[in-house]
């Protein structure tokens, strides 16, 4: 595992202007610039004549970006990538039924009730008008031009995994494969995907008293030592199970075999698994720990994550408790590293006590390397303490546009702002762009048109998408090679297209 200690830039000293404590000037990158002078200052010339005026040019940025190696996309849902349209495709390739009624994935003939039909794609494609509103519900489309007649925004995000959900992971083997070419061919090299969990579930395991009492002594522990007893016993026995031993090793060989022709010398993929924070804390666990035990088998499993939304009931209940739990296997397995959803909250979601320490005990008691969102830390009781540590030992992915649907947070009130002033190391990412319909191209034009960074802090941050990812040193080395090599030709283009807009 790699702690970082200090930050890296790609240009000359950056001084910093804010009037939070703790800001300093960092280094020169240790990855050296290939290309001329010349030709990155004709390319930082050419960006800043974009985004240096009132009005920036999102055309000319668009294409900027477009072209622009982005490096990695860090925070990645695998399902949540997937287009409907695909997913449609999927569908109608399995012979299923989409309900007429509800729009959700029908495996039989039979609707779900009176009036209802269980249509074919192509007979719901006929409908022009109900395909449509499949669209809004299985992705965020076109929620601005009739949001009232919608759930709210967050829920209408959550809500899009339950309609693909049972077709997502029937073509993983494709859609991997539809993952890669789509980002090469907007310039993104590595892809680090949370993929799907191990299934493993506790009510094979225990009977339903059994995990009546656990859970009941799971959510009663007081410390950190109570926690880990019982962690202790659970492991203990779930270790001893075959059919938990059985669902580690069926998901290791499921990665492996969907990541066949993946890695190539233009390309690489690694993948984290995850347990939804919305389980009772027994099934959670038996989820992270599954997790943690296939991770530390698999080089292509690179990390454990946890998902599904934060503001849930309880997600909120029991987030000590699931911090806990990364703490105990943290120290059973040093090797695994871990990235966290923390603090995807903000003011008027959750009450005001829910605001005050999510990142702080994903890093404290979680030992989290990255931390996803990070929202809330302006609410967060011990904030300066935290960017301190944050801007030492972890990164933070920013996702821009699954921050504004969600959570109604953009511009001025992204701590974006913060975490810049303060010089904590970030990585740009798309979370869900099927859900989102977007791109990481589109997520770096609305960073640099809402914040106006520097060429060279844009470059930052993409480096950065490797640096702070999972992968093993060898093939870090071997993705900031190509992103050397690749920004060589990328600022050579930009210089002479830069010389042909300007004559």
């Amino acid at each position: 595992m790699t702690r970082f200690t200090k930050r890296t830039t790609f240009s000359t000293l950056l001084l910093c202007t804010s009037i939070l404590a703790g800001c300093s000037t960092t280094g020169t990158s240790s990855t050296s610039h290939k290309n001329t002078n010349n030709t990155f200052q004709a390319t930082e010339q050419f960006y800043d004549s974009i985004v240096a005026k009132d009005d920036v040019d999102i055309a000319k940025l668009n294409l900027f970006m477009t072209k622009m190696p982005k490096g990695g996309d860090i925070h990645h849902h695998y399902s949540g990538t997937i287009y409907a349209e695909t997913y449609l495709d999927w569908v109608e390739n399995k012979n299923w039924r989409i309900d007429s009624c509800t729009l959700t994935i029908v495996k039989d003939d039979k609707p779900s009730g009176k009036g209802c039909a269980a249509l074919t794609v192509a007979e719901l494609l006929a409908e022009d008008a109900l395909f449509r509103k499949l669209l809004t519900l299985w992705s965020d489309k076109d929620y601005d031009n009739h949001y009232h007649d919608q759930p709210p925004p967050d829920s209408n995000f959550f809500n899009t995994f339950g309609y693909f959900g049972p077709i997502a992971d029937e073509y993983a083997d494709i859609g991997v494969q539809i993952i890669k070419q789509r980002a090469l061919k907007e310039n993104v090299t590595y892809i680090e995907t949370m993929y799907s969990r191990v299934a493993a579930k506790a009510k094979n395991f225990y009977s339903a008293s059994e995990r009546a009492e656990l859970i009941q002594a799971l959510r009663n522990v007081k410390t950190q030592e109570q926690a880990n007893a019982l962690f202790d016993k659970i492991s203990q026995t779930l270790s001893s199970k075959a059919g938990f031993n059985q669902a580690v090793s069926d998901f290791v060989n499921d990665v492996a075999n969907i990541h066949q022709n993946i890695d190539d010398d233009n390309f690489t993929m690694r993948y984290q698994t995850y347990t939804a924070r919305v389980q009772d804390p027994l099934q959670v666990f038996t989820e992270l720990y599954s997790g943690f035990i296939a991770s530390n088998q698999s080089p292509l499993i690179v990390g454990v994550n946890i998902v599904a939304p934060e503001n849930n009931y309880v997600a909120l209940m029991d987030y000590t408790l699931h911090m806990q739990m990364y703490n105990y296997l943290h120290h059973k397995f040093p090797k695994v590293n871990r990235a966290l959803h923390a603090g995807e909250l903000t003011l008027g979601m959750v009450r005001p006590k829910d605001l005050m320490f999510h990142i702080k005990e994903a890093r404290d008691i979680a030992k989290a390397e990255r931390i996803g969102h990070g929202i809330d830390l302006p609410y967060e009781t011990h904030s300066l303490e935290l960017l301190e540590d944050l801007k030492q030992n972890a990164a933070i992915e920013i996702n821009l546009t699954s921050n504004e649907f969600i959570l109604g947070v953009e511009g001025q009130e992204h701590p974006y702002l913060i975490y810049s002033a303060y010089g904590v190391p970030m990585v740009i990412s798309t979370d869900d762009s099927g859900v989102s319909r977007n791109n990481l191209t589109n997520e770096f034009v609305l960073l640099a048109s809402r914040y106006q960074p520097s060429y060279s802090k844009i470059k930052e941050y993409v480096y950065n998408s490797i640096r702070y990812s999972f992968m093993s040193e060898a093939d870090k080395a071997t993705n900031l090679k190509r992103l050397d090599e690749k920004f060589e030709d990328f600022e050579a283009e930009m210089a002479k297209l830069a010389s042909k807009m300007t004559n």
